[in-house]
């Protein structure tokens, strides 16, 4: 359990770390792999959501997921790029709910990059990226002390 005032401290920080959905580069499950192909390879990030036309969350996809599903089914190049990008999903990714803790948060970031935020209907709302919060909790160690006094017990 995180102390109170810490996690009253990056709560206030949420603005900070918590990605909105209309803010980041997804894609749609019908797009074909050439168009994911293309995107990908002009963005910084490796993995990036893949929603519906409604913006329901379907998975992640990342450049590893579309090469290994081409060597798997041992299809050329021609083949594989008008595929629908829907059957290259990672659909086994790590997500937080309405209501998510910090706990949560800090727990399951350890092994993802970035965790998809979903609403009650499993709506993308956003993200939360491991670097937005390491950076809210850099900021937590360096200005905590203007905000709260400690003291031993």
């Amino acid at each position: 359990m995180i102390a109170e005032p810490l996690e009253d401290y990056l709560k206030a920080q949420e603005s900070t770390f918590l990605t909105p959905a209309k803010n980041l580069a997804v894609v749609i499950d019908s797009h074909n792999v050439d168009h994911v192909i293309l995107l990908l390879s002009q963005i910084s990030y490796t993995r990036i959501p893949v929603v519906t036309d409604h913006g329901h969350y379907v998975g992640t996809i990342s450049l590893t997921d579309i090469l290994s599903y081409q060597m798997k089914h041992n299809l050329s190049a021609e083949e594989l790029e008008s595929m629908d990008i829907v059957h290259m999903v990672k659909r086994d990714g790590l997500t937080l709910g309405p209501g998510y803790s910090l706990t949560e948060v800090f727990h399951k970031l350890v092994d993802e990059s970035f965790l998809p935020v979903l609403d009650d209907q499993g709506v993308l709302e956003g993200i939360i990226a491991r670097k937005s919060i390491l950076k809210a909790t850099n900021a937590l160690l360096h200005e905590f002390g203007q905000y709260y006094e400690m003291s031993p017990k």
